[in-house]
This record gives C-alpha cells, sequence and structure tokens, in this order.
C-alpha cells in the first residue's frame, strides 16, 4: 500500500543530533517535491538533557505535526523507555546499538550509528546513516538522497567532493544495514517536482 505521508520522532540528549537529523531529513524531502514539518523540544540545560525532534513528511501540505509516529529513532535508552509508548503498533523503532541493546520488541532494529559514520572516514555523518534507514523503510529512492547530499555539501572548496561521497556512503551503509531486518512501512507516493528544479 503506498503511503501519503509518515511521522518519524528522533530523541535522545542535546548534542547527540537529534535536531540535526530531523532537519536533514526535512531538507532531502523537501528538496524533491515533498511536504516536511518539523518541530523540537530543547531541555533547559544548555547542553545535555533530554530532547526530541519530531518530522513529518508528506506528499500533500501539511497541518499537524501528527499523532501516531511511524518511526522512533532512538539514541539512547532514556529516549526509548520515554518514547516507544508513541509508536503506532505497525511502526519501527531504530535505536543506536553503539549506546544500548533492545530486547523484547519486535520493531527494534539496532544500528550502529557512530560506528558506521567512522567507517566512512566522516565520524560526523551519522545522522546520513540515520537518513538513509528512514529512506529504506518508506522505499525512498537512492537518487534523492545522493541529490541533497550534493547539493548540501557543493560549497566549491577543495574538499566537497571527499565530504559528498563520504556522506552519501554512510546513507548507503544505513540503508543496507537495516534492509537486513525486513522492516518497512510501506512505499511513499512520489512527489510532486518542487516548482524550482
Amino acid at each position: 500500500m503506498e503511503m501519503r505521508d509518515f511521522v518519524v520522532r528522533f530523541a535522545g540528549e542535546g548534542g547527540q543530533g537529534v535536531v540535526t537529523s530531523a532537519e536533514g531529513l526535512a531538507q532531502a524531502a523537501t528538496q524533491v517535491g515533498y511536504h516536511a514539518l518539523t518541530f523540537a523540544t530543547f531541555p533547559s540545560q544548555i547542553l545535555g538533557g533530554p530532547t526530541w525532534t519530531q518530522a513529518r513528511i508528506s506528499v500533500d501540505p501539511i497541518l499537524s505535526p501528527g499523532d501516531d509516529v511511524d518511526v522512533l529513532v532512538a539514541f539512547n535508552q532514556d529516549a526509548y523507555d520515554e518514547h516507544n509508548s508513541d509508536v503506532r503498533d505497525e511502526g519501527v523503532v531504530i535505536f543506536n546499538s553503539n549506546e544500548f541493546q533492545l530486547e523484547g520488541d519486535a520493531r527494534g532494529f539496532g544500528l550502529p550509528f557512530d560506528e558506521l559514520a567512522k567507517s566512512t572516514g566522516n565520524a560526523r555523518a551519522a545522522n546520513m546513516v540515520i537518513i538513509g534507514a528512514l529512506a529504506h523503510l518508506v522505499d525512498m529512492p537512492q537518487t534523492y538522497l545522493e541529490e541533497f547530499v550534493t547539493k548540501r555539501f557543493t560549497r566549491g572548496r577543495s574538499g566537497d567532493d571527499e565530504i559528498i561521497k563520504a556522506n552519501i556512503q554512510a546513507m548507503t551503509l544505513g540503508r543496507e544495514h537495516i534492509s537486513e531486518s525486513g522492516l518497512a512501512l510501506g512505499a511513499l507516493a512520489a512527489p510532486k517536482p518542487p516548482a524550482y528544479a
């Protein structure tokens, strides 16, 4: 069955890439014509403390952030404990297996965010690993992701090609690793091409 939208909640601690991951997903989606809405909660502390961000990606204009969470991306055990009850029964939980292990939740899949990012030569690419995994869950074409990375990291600098290559590799690793799980949400309907394309 074709999906019209999906909701992803990213949860962890401030400084773990929670907000960056949601913003990256939204940017990748809007660049190819989807609608996106994100919102974030921030702790009262300057750095650290629990935080979460939610992104809704849709073929149609978005009027609300969505009630049912299709995917929870849990950066740590506390985030899973706090948010897993908000994930719909048919949803998916992606958890950072570098931080904790999850037993007894058939919706869960451990993805070593940090380890996979480091293997590309870019330790800061963990959010790209996550975006690649999410794209697999909704059958989003790899070309969409590659277009996003190329546009985002083409800055006219000498190292642009290496940065682009490492980020595409990180997304590919995320996609490949989660494909081994057999988990999927369904195919997200194709977007309407953006007017500026």
